[in-house]
């Protein structure tokens, strides 16, 4: 499985001596696509393998037994994968096949504590999407749970952030969670999760709960390996030259994949690249706002959702972080940098993916 590796520093080496005359008509060999099934049953602590873009390949069912290091708690997850000719559902606890808590960002616990999904929580995606020209974004609305994807371990990929700057607040940088009226629905600046380490509680997964419900902020190395540089050396072992898994499923049914991917043009394995950028000037008062703005000498550039912006051919992706690989199948791509996952979708949105709160319950745990 991972031959084309072993013998890609020879290949270099014996290109190296070639004159560019003959370099020029040289194709390197792409790497088979790595279509080998995830294992099923025990899952715990597991990274995946299959690069299969079809939902159906992960039918089975999965599960795991894992610890939370703040409560002390042993919780079993479980997630089943079912299909039929247009759709597959994935249904689950939400609990996932690793341990919980331990790690945080602050050093301090969640602010709730981790807790099954008492109910079946059950998403549902198509089977053969299609990729229009218009982005959907997954919006936060009241009383709603909106996601932007479902793990292949069960857990909701969740890149929302209900985290503000308010003159209000007293923390240091004036971020926190706030109350409806503080940061809710509508206010100016969103702090991002990732980028806030000091004020978001998140473990060495990205995750956290909020009542309970257990969810991924960001990129994580859960379900796929990732190493430091960002193109693969070709003695690694833990990640196929074809790319990382498929690690999840984005809500129109395209695949998430992991941070790596094959580039063609260059011959290597390589960490895809987001095409998102910060501005770099001071900030303004958002249109129709009369509300202070935390100016760039106090609140760098990038902690804030609304520091962002899409430049196309930045990186290597797209608006929604997706691109079409070179087996020819699209898909969206884990980051180490905003916004680390999709936040929209170019096929069309399930809506089992736009959910009421009372979806999730706790069982009364918080």
């Amino acid at each position: 499985m991972y031959s084309i590796k072993a013998s890609s520093i020879a290949i270099v080496l014996v290109l190296s001596f070639l004159p560019m005359q003959v370099l020029s008509q040289i194709t390197l060999a792409v790497p088979d696509n790595n279509l080998t099934p995830n294992p099923q049953g025990d899952i715990t602590d597991s990274t995946l393998i299959n690069r299969n873009p079809d939902c159906a390949a992960y039918v089975g069912n999965y599960w795991a037994r894992i610890h939370d290091v703040q409560q002390n708690e042993i919780y079993d997850s479980y997630l089943t994968i079912t299909a039929d000719n247009n759709t597959c559902t994935f249904t689950s606890n939400n609990i996932p096949h690793h341990d919980v808590g331990a790690n945080t960002t602050t050093g301090t616990d969640f602010s709730s504590q981790v807790a099954p999904n008492v109910l079946d929580y059950v998403l549902t995606v198509p089977r053969h999407p299609n990729r229009g020209n218009r982005a959907t974004y997954v919006r936060k609305q009241g009383g709603r749970i909106t996601l932007n994807g479902i793990m292949l371990n069960g857990v909701d990929l969740d890149m929302d952030s209900a985290f503000c700057y308010n003159i209000e607040f007293t923390t240091p940088l004036q971020i926190g969670l706030g109350t409806r009226d503080q940061c809710g629905l509508f206010a100016d600046w969103y702090a991002i999760p990732a980028a806030n380490p000091d004020y978001v509680v998140l473990d060495e997964y990205t995750g956290h709960s909020f009542a309970g419900r257990y969810h991924y902020h960001s990129d994580n190395h859960g379900l796929s390996n990732v190493e430091v540089d960002d193109i693969l050396d070709p003695n690694v072992q833990s990640i196929d030259a074809s790319g990382s898994p498929v690690i999840g499923f984005a809500p129109d049914g395209f695949p998430i994949y992991g941070h790596y991917f094959y580039d063609v043009e260059a011959g290597v394995t390589r960490k895809a690249k987001s095409s998102w950028i910060t501005y770099t000037t001071e900030r303004e008062a958002l249109f129709g706002s009369n509300d202070p703005f935390p100016p760039i000498s106090t609140h760098v550039r990038g902690i804030f959702v609304e520091d962002w912006y899409f430049q196309a051919g930045y990186g290597d992706l797209d608006e929604c972080n997706g691109m079409t690989d070179a087996y020819g199948n699209y898909g969206y791509y884990y980051t180490e940098d905003y916004p680390y996952g999709p936040l929209c979708s170019f096929g069309a949105p399930d809506a089992s993916f736009n959910m009421p709160n009372t979806a999730y319950d706790d069982g009364g745990v918080n």
